[in-house]
């Protein structure tokens, strides 16, 4: 919700560059003073090179998308990265998929499917809603960085990945912004996208990408999406009231049917 109040006066480039300004410092102080240490192998540099490209990609794609589609949509189609990092790593990783998995992909791919099109399956301009399939890449991008710095987050220490990871992408991003836009603006902005910015940068870029390596070393890619259930549900819950954001049968349907999908992909067999 507070990207979605944010990029109405910056532009997608220029908000994740403000994210990693308010963000990466914070990461930094904690890095430091926990006296933490790069120490990379070779092959744990190239993962980490992948995992800033593909971060990247993700935030730019996601953050241009919700220009253009709703927060609740954006929340019930980021749930699906479950079930895509599961596919992904039965392609990538040769982990084993099962049936249920199968039968959840079908379940959450036919809700995508109902949110975006409201329900309105003969009027096939909803297959031209660019918001909702930007978002739907987005979650794609992050099942793909969940993957490639899977392993290197369970050797490595995850903040030293963390930091390895969004320290070459913020260089990139504040480099472009720096010859490309007037900061000036950026001292003018109302107290609302300013808040809604320092929060993306702090909470949502600096304090969850760490909790996120956190997660994903301890538990495993798979495991670790589950938590991803609570994303739409919060998000939901803000911008129904506050942005006034539509809430209609087929968006509870197709919300409920994701959800259901990836509840049962995800859920283990009983004992």
């Amino acid at each position: 919700m507070a990207t979605k109040i944010a990029v109405q006066y910056v532009s997608p480039a220029e908000l994740l560059a403000l994210r990693y300004i308010f963000g990466l410092p914070i990461l930094l102080v904690v890095f430091f003073t926990k006296k933490i240490k790069f120490q990379f192998e070779k092959r744990d540099t190239i993962a980490i090179l992948l995992g800033s490209t593909i971060i990247t990609i993700h935030f730019l794609i996601q953050i241009t998308g919700l220009k253009y589609t709703s927060a609740t949509n954006t929340g019930w189609i980021i749930s699906i990265s479950p079930l895509i990092m599961a596919l992904l790593a039965f392609l990538i990783l040769k982990e084993k998929i099962v049936a249920r998995q199968i039968i959840g992909i079908i379940v959450a791919t036919i809700g995508i499917v109902l949110l975006v099109s409201k329900g309105e399956f003969t009027n096939l301009d909803w297959l031209s809603s660019t918001g909702d399939w930007l978002v739907l890449a987005s979650a794609c991008t992050w099942a793909f960085y969940s993957i490639s710095t899977r392993y290197v987050s369970q050797r490595l220490n995850p903040l030293a990945v963390t930091v390895g990871v969004l320290g070459p992408s913020a260089l990139v991003i504040i480099v472009y912004v720096v010859f490309t836009s007037g900061w000036t603006k950026f001292l003018q902005l109302p107290l609302e996208p300013l808040l809604a910015i320092i929060f993306l940068g702090v909470f949502a870029m600096g304090m969850a990408q760490w909790f996120w390596q956190e997660g994903m070393a301890k538990l495993g890619a798979a495991r670790a999406g589950i938590f991803l259930y609570l994303e739409p549900l919060a998000t939901m819950a803000l911008a129904v009231p506050y942005l006034r954001e539509e809430f209609g049968v087929f968006t509870a349907i197709g919300g409920f049917l994701v959800l259901a999908g990836v509840y049962v992909a995800e859920k283990r067999k009983q004992n």
